[in-house]
């Protein structure tokens, strides 16, 4: 008795696996440009828009300067003392940094084309240009003395 068997050849692909592995290509090619407009959308929604940005950096001034004891205020800085700290505003490069007692380096805001700081009555004004000419400008108001200069 001779038995038959069903062997299929191993040696190559079948039709149906050649099927298999194009479509499983072909939807992983279809889906790399669906993946890197997510990532961009992803990193997009990361960065915050200006207005964000802005209206932190006011709410966090506006408190410091309604708790200060001394307040000096040139055209391209403020400081002002809060419990016997020193805290200044000004600019570097491109940015506006915070600094308490001379010491560190806090990015408030970015992308900071120039910017003035102007005493007003119980008070100063912000003039604030970002790059690509955007502007916004910004009055903090306190109750204790100022000392305001102009810039040297």
């Amino acid at each position: 008795m001779r038995f038959v068997s069903g062997r299929m050849d191993e040696k190559g692909f079948t039709l149906i696996e050649a099927l298999l592995s194009f479509s499983l290509f072909c939807m992983i090619s279809l889906s790399i440009p669906l993946m890197m407009k997510g990532f961009s959308t992803i990193k997009h929604d990361l960065v915050p828009p200006r207005y964000y940005e802005w209206n932190l950096f006011h709410e966090s001034v506006r408190n410091e300067l309604r708790k200060a004891n001394d307040v000096n205020v040139l055209s391209n800085q403020i400081s002002f003392v809060i419990d016997g700290e020193t805290i200044l505003y000004e600019k570097y490069n491109q940015s506006i940094r915070r600094r308490v007692n001379n010491r560190g380096h806090e990015i408030v805001l970015q992308s900071v084309d120039h910017f003035t700081f102007d005493v007003i009555q119980q008070g100063v004004h912000l003039n604030l240009e970002f790059e690509g000419g955007e502007k916004v400008e910004g009055n903090f108001f306190y109750f204790s003395g100022i000392e305001g200069r102009s810039s040297p």
